[in-house]
This record gives C-alpha cells, sequence and structure tokens, in this order.
C-alpha cells in the first residue's frame, strides 16, 4: 500500500509540471471491496497553488469549481423525482415545461430521456455571461425563457439517437427539477443529496460562501482555489472572473472539495442511492461520443480502460478543469481537479487508474 501511495504523490507533483498547471489536486480511493493489493486506499493530495500571485500552496480541503461534475447531480435529481413518481423519463419537455419553447417543430419530440443522453439535438449555451452573473433565483426560469433558447436552432430529431452535447439541455432539466420538486434547483440539490451524503463543503450557490460577493479576494478568503488561464506569452495568469451564473446552475456551478466528491463516489460504489435496477439502466450506454467513442448514460459517461469498465464525467469553464471517475469491479474513484482552463485532467485520471490497475 505504501508503494502505490509513492507512487500516486511522485507522479501527481510530475504531472503539475509536465503539463505546467498552477495547481493539481487528486483522491484516488478504493473500497474495501476491492482488490486485496488495493482494498482500504485512500490518497489524497495536492501539488502547486492556490493562486499564482499570492504562491498560497493548495491543500486538498481547498474548493473547486467543478463546471459540468455538476451534471451528475442533475441526473440524480431527475432520477430521484422518477423514483418518487413525480417525473418520467418518457416525459416530454413540453409537457413538464409549457412555457419553453424552441423555434424547430421538433421540440415537441424532445423527451426527459433525450436531455440526459444529449440525444435531444439540442443546441448549447453560447455564453455564460461570468461577468455578468445573476444570483436570484428566478434566472434560471429566466434563462429558459430567454432569447437564445427561444431562437436556437436543433440539429437533428431525436429519434435519430445522435450525441451532440447540449449544457442548454441540463439547463432546462435542472427547471424541471425546480417545477416538479416545488423548491429551486440549488435548494433541490441541497436537500436531497448534500445534507444527507454530509457534503458540508459543497454548494451549488457559489456566492453564498461569502455572503453574496463573486470577488476573487471574497472567495479566495473563503477556501477556494482561484481560476486560471494562460496569456498569449503561454504564461499562467489569475482569470478576471471567478465561473458563477445562476442562469447555468444545473449544468456547471457545483463547487466542492475531493473529501465531499469522495462521498458522492462512495453512494454510487455502494449502489445506495437508487435501485440495483436504476443503475443498470443509468450505466447503459444510449449513444456514442464521436470524438473519443466513449458511451453516454444517463448523465455519466462510460468507458473502457483496459478490461474495466469506468463511468463519471469531466467538467471544464474558465479557470477549472475538474475530471471525476468511479469503477465498480475495483470498488474505486478518482478525481482530479486543477485551477486552470483546459489543463489535462482527463490524461491524469487516465493514468492514476492505469497504475491502480496495475497494481491488482
Amino acid at each position: 500500500m505504501k508503494n502505490i501511495i509513492n507512487q500516486l504523490d511522485s507522479y501527481m507533483r510530475e504531472a503539475l509540471c509536465l503539463f505546467d498547471l498552477p495547481g493539481l489536486a487528486v483522491s484516488a480511493e478504493v473500497g474495501e471491496n476491492g482488490p486485496r493489493a488495493l482494498a482500504g486506499l485512500n490518497y489524497k493530495g495536492a501539488a502547486g497553488v492556490k493562486d499564482i500571485t499570492t504562491k498560497e500552496p493548495l491543500k486538498p480541503e481547498h474548493v473547486f469549481h467543478m463546471a459540468s461534475v455538476s451534471k451528475l447531480f442533475t441526473s440524480a435529481g431527475i432520477l430521484a423525482l422518477c423514483e418518487e413518481g413525480k417525473l418520467s423519463l418518457e416525459d416530454r419537455l413540453r409537457d413538464v415545461l409549457p412555457y419553453v419553447d424552441i423555434a424547430d417543430d421538433r421540440v415537441a419530440e424532445i423527451q426527459v430521456r433525450h436531455m440526459l443522453t444529449h440525444t435531444s439535438g439540442m443546441a448549447d449555451v453560447e455564453d455564460y455571461h461570468w461577468d455578468t452573473p445573476r444570483t436570484d433565483e428566478a434566472a434560471l426560469k429566466d434563462y429558459a425563457t430567454s432569447r437564445e433558447v427561444r431562437e436556437s436552432r436543433m440539429l437533428w430529431s431525436p429519434s435519430e439517437g445522435r450525441f451532440r452535447y447540449s449544457n442548454m439541455a441540463y439547463e432546462l432539466l435542472g427547471l424541471m427539477i425546480a417545477e416538479r420538486s416545488g423548491m429551486s434547483y440549488e435548494a433541490y440539490m441541497k436537500k436531497k443529496f448534500l445534507e444527507p451524503l454530509g457534503m458540508e463543503a459543497s454548494t451549488f450557490l457559489t456566492f453564498e460562501r461569502t455572503g453574496g460577493s463573486l470577488a476573487l479576494d471574497d472567495l479566495s478568503q473563503a477556501g477556494l482555489a482561484m481560476p486560471h488561464t494562460k496569456d498569449s506569452e503561454k504564461r499562467i495568469v489569475k482569470e478576471v472572473h471567478y465561473p458563477y451564473n445562476r442562469e447555468h446552475g444545473p449544468s456547471s456551478t457545483l463547487t466542492s472539495n475531493l473529501s465531499d466528491l469522495a462521498r458522492w463516489a462512495k453512494v454510487h460504489l455502494d449502489r445506495a442511492l437508487f435501485p440495483k435496477e436504476r443503475y443498470n439502466e443509468i450505466w447503459t450506454s444510449y449513444a456514442t461520443v464521436p470524438n473519443n467513442g466513449e458511451g453516454m448514460g444517463l448523465g455519466w459517461f462510460l468507458r473502457r480502460q483496459e478490461s474495466y469498465e469506468i463511468y463519471g464525467h469531466e467538467g471544464t469553464d474558465d479557470g477549472f478543469r475538474a475530471s471525476f471517475w468511479i469503477c465498480p469491479q475495483l470498488d474505486a474513484h478518482v478525481t482530479v481537479v486543477s485551477n486552470i482552463s483546459r489543463g489535462a485532467v482527463k490524461k491524469i485520471s487516465k493514468k492514476i487508474f492505469e497504475m491502480l490497475i496495475h497494481s491488482v
């Protein structure tokens, strides 16, 4: 066990330099049901800095913007409402949100299942407006009825089953959660998942960490890693804005840390959130992702690494990259986060899984 921990620690520090990242945080855990050589592994490490301007060291407990990893929670919210009988995967967008319209007759065909699996044919978000964020509860519904949504054009009919990643679809799924639960999207996420799982460092309302401010200095004081990018000369610089806008909560705004995401991983590895039959449905491939051949389940991406099935999600927004994957066969999960746009976190995650697999 000590050997794999040393390997992970060494690789994390190597990757920080190899991929030119300001900061990198890694979690790799294997449960008691994993292979004997790895069972009980609990590694959490961090290297680099939280903020390039202050050089404050990054720590495993620091909070990161998780970007599209948020979609795993939105998917879970939809499925929880299905279990409660308040929603069905066959329900149509127009029936659940009758006030939402898209300038294409094929919108009438879109079902909840299509939206979860990115096969709806819907367009993507054009601009997140991180520079002019809204924090009021009406923001999500206003986006859903905005000109951007109304005038968007569908690429194809949902019946074609073709993959097209759509953040817009996930914003509308979040609004469905609000409509059918009778509370805001963020309140439902908190009540249904974050509080019961003890995810105390997590929230979809970033501004609540500071009493309402989204200023970088205030967020830094609250324990959040700062967002970075690279300038025209490839130098690492701090982003001007933190990536938050309540219009895009369901697709993008979870902030969390390694320990909390380990809780999220464990509840799925234990198949404790939904009945076993539902998990079989969640981790079935309904479409193929063209650029990498991964499968698309109900909110989860599905890939194969050597002889192992691995399920998870990537996330990227201005200033951050996140990679979250679980492997039920190994009873293992790996989370990799970095505080810079386009950081190579998926490559790092794959390497870590390779290390675990070859340690079996």
